[in-house]
C-alpha cells in the first residue's frame, strides 16, 4: 500500500466511487473518471495511482449496475441514458471540496463526460477514445431496448484491444457487465459552444470500436489531441497506459489553475 495516497470507497446515490487522494501537499484538482460501456471503476487501474502521485485527487466511478455500484431493477436500468449518467456525475461532483474539477471518460464515458461538462463548467475535459455527437459518428445498430447488452469475449477482445498483455485482457473480460441499451440507442447531440474549458482528446491509432476518429472529435470540440498510434480502444489498460497518463498529467499541470 502506498502511504502517500489515501484510498476511499463510497456510494453516492446509486454510483460507486473509488477515490485516491494525496496525503501530503496541496491537492491541485479533483479528477472524475468515467468508464466506458460494460466497464467499471477498475478500468482506470493504471491511470488512477499515477494521477494521484502527481498531486491530484482521482475519483473513478461505476454507474448503477456496474462493478460495486448499487443494482437497479432491470426494467429501470435499461432506460438509463448517457444524460442520466451525466446527471449522476454532476451530482457526485457536487459532493467534492471547493477546488477545480476535471471530468474525463473513456468511450461511452467520454460522451457522458462531455454532457456532464455542460452542467458542471469544469476546469478541464478529458475524452479518451471517446464517443461523440451523431454528426461525427457512423449510424449505430440499435440494441434491444428491453435487455442489457455486452459483447462476447471474442468480440470485446477484437474491438477493444490491440496492444495489451494477455493477462490484462483476460482480467478485463472477466469483469465486463451488461450495459443499458438506452446508452447506445439515445440520440447524441451537444451544444459545443457550452464547453468553455480546456479539452484534451486522447485517441488510439488501432481503435477498432465504433467511436469516431479522435482527431475529428478534437477539431469539432476545439480541443488539443494526442493519439497513441499502436494502442487499441481500451488504451488505459494497454501498454500505452503509462505514456498516455504522463501526457495527461503534463496537460493538467499546464491548464489547471494552481496546479
Amino acid at each position: 500500500m502506498n502511504d502517500d495516497v489515501h484510498i476511499a470507497h463510497r456510494v453516492i446515490g446509486d454510483v460507486f466511487a473509488a477515490s485516491m487522494t494525496p496525503r501530503h501537499g496541496p491537492v491541485a484538482a479533483d479528477i472524475i473518471l468515467i468508464p466506458g460501456s460494460c466497464h467499471g471503476w477498475w478500468a482506470w487501474r493504471f491511470w488512477q495511482p499515477a494521477l494521484a502521485a502527481a498531486g491530484y485527487a482521482v475519483h473513478a466511478l461505476s454507474m448503477p449496475n456496474h462493478t460495486d455500484a448499487p443494482t437497479l431493477p432491470e426494467a429501470e436500468y435499461v432506460r438509463l441514458t448517457p444524460q442520466d449518467y451525466a446527471d449522476r456525475v454532476a451530482a457526485f461532483a457536487a459532493t467534492l471540496p471547493s477546488r477545480p474539477v476535471v471530468v474525463g471518460g473513456h468511450s461511452l464515458g467520454g460522451w457522458v463526460a462531455q454532457l456532464a461538462a455542460v452542467q458542471m463548467r469544469p476546469a478541464g475535459l478529458l475524452p479518451v477514445a471517446s464517443a461523440a455527437v451523431d454528426a461525427l459518428t457512423a449510424p449505430r445498430e440499435p440494441m434491444n431496448p428491453a435487455q442489457p447488452w455486452c459483447p462476447s469475449r471474442d468480440e470485446a477482445r477484437r474491438i477493444w484491444f490491440a496492444d495489451a498483455e494477455d493477462a490484462v485482457v483476460e482480467w478485463t473480460l472477466d469483469r465486463l457487465c451488461g450495459e443499458s441499451p438506452a446508452t447506445r440507442n439515445a440520440p447524441r447531440m451537444l451544444d459545443r459552444a457550452a464547453l468553455a474549458c480546456p479539452i484534451l482528446v486522447v485517441g488510439a491509432g488501432r481503435d477498432a470500436s465504433a467511436v469516431p476518429d479522435q482527431r475529428k472529435l478534437a477539431a469539432w470540440l476545439g480541443a488539443e489531441c494526442t493519439v497513441f498510434d499502436n494502442a487499441g480502444h481500451d488504451l488505459m489498460l494497454e501498454r500505452a497506459a503509462l505514456p498516455a497518463v504522463r501526457r495527461v498529467i503534463a496537460w493538467l499541470d499546464r491548464v489547471v489553475p494552481g496546479a
